[in-house]
């Protein structure tokens, strides 16, 4: 039986300025803390799909248009940024990076397709999008037993129904 010899330690994506900086943007972006970010273990992931979409320059380009809006994504003014911002938030919710503008894809003159694509396998189930309503992926993350018994967080009991008058308190109408 063949061993594998461990790998070199990794480190964490937190601990490294630039995984940090691209935290620091997605909170901005997507209105989640940094800790509903590193929880979806998807940091270094997305990180590396922003820059190797869209180059180190272009990247050096957003973030100093996002500077120049003070740091507010809903500042921005250029196209090319807020079609950025867009992707980032796209991949962050959804674990797609989606297909960018045709103006914006021909500015970056990128030789990548300009196509739509999922992170990796567990982006879709890692998607903040599941977050936003309490939902869990189909196929993936099941709640556990029972749990459909109760109302999700935030939602009120049901009005019960009398099956005979169709009304909820059960009287005439």
């Amino acid at each position: 039986m063949a061993t594998h010899a461990p790998g070199p330690a990794r480190e964490p994506a937190s601990s490294h300025p630039e995984f940090q900086g691209f935290v620091d943007l997605s909170v901005r972006l997507t209105g989640f803390d940094a800790y509903d970010l590193h929880a979806t273990g998807m940091v270094r992931l997305y990180h590396d799909t922003v820059l190797d979409q869209l180059g180190r320059e272009a990247v050096g380009r957003f973030l100093a248009a996002v500077e120049a809006a003070g740091g507010d994504p809903d500042r921005l003014a250029d196209e090319e940024a807020r079609d950025i911002a867009r992707a980032i938030t796209h991949l962050w919710y959804l674990g797609v990076w989606p297909q960018l503008s045709r103006a914006v894809h021909t500015a970056l003159g990128r030789e990548r397709a300009n196509a739509a694509f999922t992170a990796s396998p567990e982006a879709y189930t890692e998607g903040l999008v599941w977050r936003t309503f309490h939902g869990h992926p189909a196929g993936a993350k099941p709640p556990g037993f029972g749990t459909w018994a109760a109302p999700p967080p935030g939602a009120g009991a049901p009005a019960l129904s009398s099956p005979l008058s169709g009304t909820a308190d059960g009287g005439s109408s």
